[in-house]
C-alpha cells in the first residue's frame, strides 16, 4: 500500500507541476497573456484531437481512456513484489497442510491474479496435465498484458494528434493573416502571427504534458504488472508440483533485483 500512494502521489505531483511550469511561462512571458487564451486555437487542437480519436478507436475506447486515467494513473496500482511473494509462500505451505488448509488460506489472498491461479491448483486432483495447466496460466498472463499495453498504445497513437492539430491551426491563422496583407496592415502583422502560433503551442503542451507522459506511465505500469504475474505463474506452477517451501520462495525473488531482495529481507 505504501508504494502505490507513493505512485498516487507522484502522478498527482506531475500533473501539478505541468499546470503550474505551463501557466507561469505564460504569466512571465508578456504583460498581455489573454491573447495566449485564444478560444478557435483551444478547439481546433482538442476539437481536432477528439475527431481523430473517434476515427482511429471505437467510442467505447475513447470514452474508456477517463476510467483508464482515473484507475491505472491516478489510482492505486503500483505492484508490490514483496507482498505477492509473501503470499505465494503462504500457500504453498497451506498446500503441505492438505486441501482444505489451502482452501482456507485462497480467500484471504489479496492479490486476485494469485486468487484465481491458487484456485486453478485445485484441477490438478483431476489429473491435468502441468504443460495443459501451465499454458492456461500463460494464456491469462498474456491477456493481461496485450490488453494494459494497449491501453498505453491508445494514448501514444493520441498524442500524435494535437501537435498535428496545432500546426494546422497555425497554417489556417498564417493563411488569414497572408490574405489581410495590404496598404497599413504592417502595424498588425506581429500580434497576428502569434496569434496563430498559439495552436501550435497548446499542440505541443497538450501532447507533451499530457499524453506522451500518460502513455509512457501506463506502458512502465503494464511491464511491472506484468512481471508480477509472471511471478505468480511460475510460484504457482512450483506449488503445483510440491517443491520445498524455500525452494518456491527464492525461486520468486530470483525476479527481484538484489536490492529488492534485501528489501524484502528486512521486511
Amino acid at each position: 500500500m505504501h508504494r502505490s500512494l507513493t505512485m498516487n502521489l507522484s502522478s498527482l505531483f506531475g500533473i501539478g507541476f505541468a499546470m503550474i511550469i505551463f501557466s507561469s511561462s505564460i504569466f512571465l512571458s508578456t504583460d498581455n497573456y489573454l491573447f495566449y487564451f485564444n478560444f478557435h486555437a483551444i478547439l481546433i487542437v482538442i476539437g481536432g484531437t477528439a475527431s481523430a480519436a473517434f476515427i482511429s478507436f471505437p467510442a467505447k475506447k475513447v470514452f474508456g481512456l477517463v476510467k483508464v486515467f482515473m484507475s491505472r494513473l491516478l489510482g492505486y496500482n503500483r505492484r508490490n513484489y514483496t507482498q505477492v511473494i509473501e503470499e505465494i509462500v503462504l500457500l504453498a505451505k497451506a498446500r503441505e497442510d492438505g486441501f482444505n488448509k489451502f482452501n482456507e488460506v485462497i480467500q484471504n489472498i489479496e492479490d486476485p491474479f494469485l486468487k484465481e491461479a491458487a484456485e486453478v491448483l485445485e484441477w490438478g486432483e483431476a489429473e491435468i496435465d502441468e504443460s495443459l495447466l501451465r499454458e492456461l496460466l500463460e494464456n491469462r498472463l498474456e491477456t493481461f498484458y496485450t490488453r494494459y499495453m494497449k491501453e498505453a498504445n491508445i494514448f501514444k497513437v493520441i498524442s500524435k494528434f494535437p501537435p498535428a492539430f496545432g500546426l494546422l491551426g497555425t497554417t489556417l491563422g498564417m493563411i488569414a493573416l497572408l490574405q489581410s496583407l495590404g496598404p497599413g496592415s504592417q502595424d498588425s502583422i506581429g500580434s497576428s502571427m502569434a496569434v496563430a502560433l498559439v495552436a501550435t503551442m497548446y499542440g505541443i503542451a497538450i501532447a507533451n504534458f499530457v499524453f506522451i507522459p500518460i502513455a509512457e506511465n501506463l506502458a512502465a505500469q503494464t511491464e511491472e504488472d506484468h512481471v508480477n504475474r509472471r511471478i505468480v505463474v511460475e510460484g504457482v506452477m512450483m506449488i503445483y508440483k510440491k517443491l520445498p517451501v524455500q525452494f518456491i520462495e527464492e525461486n520468486a525473488k530470483s525476479f527481484l533485483l538484489p536490492k529488492e531482495r534485501l528489501e524484502s529481507r528486512a521486511s
